[in-house]
């Protein structure tokens, strides 16, 4: 498949794909080998594909396929280990703590304009992609709303990855880790994880995260869609 732009039917067939080989091999460690090797084959500067190839699943009229997928990513779930991607940190290019003697050997390109890249899981990534200042430019709102709707829909068809992912996005949301996530962006997370552990349809769960408040994009920002 073409890393440019990929057809409809390009992308069809390579989510045909993907289920196939997970479909092939019985082993769920081996199934979520798979699907990480396909999102580090596509390399993070191109992860919206790979949550693209995830989106044509969720389309599709194959539960077996959407609940082997979701599946996997429960198997991730509980090794805490999703195929994710980078998105740059909102806060993180500061001076070192001690510069006490600093040469410029010493200084990384961080310092110099380039953030540090936070490894993400679809969900966390769609949002901080919509709401927070990154490399990327950022995801519009009814796209946002559209894809976070297809992905919840998808991992709800495994119990396990419904019950986790959920109980993961309500631990973030409690990480003030430097750099990760705004507090806007968890309060959204929280708001996810409060909609999907009640139970709510993925529309409702995607409108609440557009509901606990609105992104204030300074002006000039331009939206795109996925």
């Amino acid at each position: 498949m073409s890393l440019t732009t990929p057809s409809a039917e390009q992308l069809r067939d390579a989510a045909g794909r993907l289920v196939s080989a997970l479909a092939a091999h019985d082993d769920p460690e081996y199934r979520l080998a798979v699907l990480k090797r396909l999102s580090r084959r596509l390399g993070e500067d191109h992860y919206p594909m790979f949550l693209r190839l995830l989106g044509v699943v969720a389309e599709s009229d194959d539960h077996a396929a959407k609940r082997l997928l979701a599946d996997t990513v429960a198997t991730a779930l509980r090794r805490a280990d999703l195929p994710g991607g980078a998105l740059s940190s909102w806060g993180a290019t500061r001076l070192p703590d001690d510069v006490t003697g600093l040469s410029v050997g010493t200084l990384s390109g961080h310092f110099f304009g380039a953030s540090p890249r936070r490894m993400l899981g679809p969900v966390e990534y769609l949002l901080v992609w919509h709401l927070q200042r990154t490399q990327r430019t950022s995801l519009g709102v009814d796209t946002f709303r559209q894809q976070l709707a297809l992905m919840v829909d998808l991992l709800n068809h495994s119990e396990e990855a419904r019950a986790l992912y959920p109980q993961k996005l309500a631990a973030d949301a409690q990480n003030e880790l430097e750099g990760a996530y705004t507090r806007a962006t968890r309060e959204r997370l929280a708001a996810i994880a409060r909609a999907w552990r009640a139970g709510e349809p993925p529309q409702a769960v995607a409108q609440a995260a557009i509901d606990a408040g609105h992104a204030d994009l300074p002006p000039g920002w331009v939206v795109r869609d996925l």
